[in-house]
């Protein structure tokens, strides 16, 4: 039986973006890099499979490079089914210059129901966000 009594949790940014992150620039979701992010992103996925206590449940943005590596995660530790949950209060939402696009209009965050679309099918699709973002 699993020691209840203490919780572990670990935060991880995401791997290495395709394009580079520019504040007042952009691209905002940018995927992750076909080879050194998805590098990163697996390594980070081992350690975290080699802690004592790995994570039960992943807490991922619904930005792309966040949820890929994310997945990464979950596949490392063997719990593919609903283990991702996302959570719409760890996007830079309060950075405005990290939320627009080059072109001025505002970064629209992908629902549950596209990226699962996008093939991350390891999103709990019923977990509701405890910081949902509102609506302009």
């Amino acid at each position: 039986m699993r020691d209840v009594s203490k919780q572990y949790i670990y935060f991880v940014r995401y791997g290495l973006t395709k394009y580079p992150l520019v504040e007042g620039v952009g691209p905002y979701d940018s995927p992750l890099h076909p080879i050194d992010g998805y590098e990163a992103g697996i390594a980070i996925a081992r350690r975290l499979a080699s802690m004592p206590h790995p994570p039960d449940v992943v807490y991922s943005s619904s930005l792309h490079r966040a949820v890929s590596t994310s997945q990464l995660i979950v596949h490392a530790i063997n719990r593919t089914k609903e283990t991702i949950k996302i959570e719409d209060g760890l996007i830079e939402w309060l950075t405005p210059s990290l939320t627009v696009e080059p072109d001025g209009t505002r970064l629209k965050p992908r629902t549950v129901q596209q990226l699962m679309e996008m093939t991350f099918t390891e999103i709990d699709p019923d977990y509701k966000s405890v910081n949902p973002i509102a609506i302009d």
